[in-house]
C-alpha cells in the first residue's frame, strides 16, 4: 500500500489549496491571544462564564478567526 502511494504522481498545480495570508494569520493569533486572556480572566473570578460567551462571541466577529468553529 505505502508502495503504490510512493508511486503517484504529485502535481502542485491539480490541487485546490488556499494559501493563508498574513492578515488571516494575524486575525488568528489575535483572536487566540484575546481568547486566553478571556479565560485567565474567568479562572481569577473577573468575569462569569455568561460574560465570557458574550465576549468570545464578540471576539469571534471582530477577529473571523478560521479555527474558532473548529475548536468550540
Amino acid at each position: 500500500m505505502i508502495e503504490a502511494a510512493n508511486h503517484l504522481p504529485y502535481n502542485p498545480q491539480e490541487t485546490n489549496y488556499t494559501k493563508i495570508t498574513q492578515e488571516e494569520i494575524q486575525r488568528e493569533v489575535d483572536y487566540w491571544r484575546a481568547y486566553k486572556i478571556l479565560q485567565k480572566m474567568l479562572k481569577a473570578g473577573l468575569i462569569s462564564e455568561e460574560e465570557f460567551d458574550k465576549i468570545d462571541k464578540l471576539n469571534i466577529k471582530t477577529f473571523s478567526p478560521m479555527y474558532a468553529q473548529l475548536m468550540a
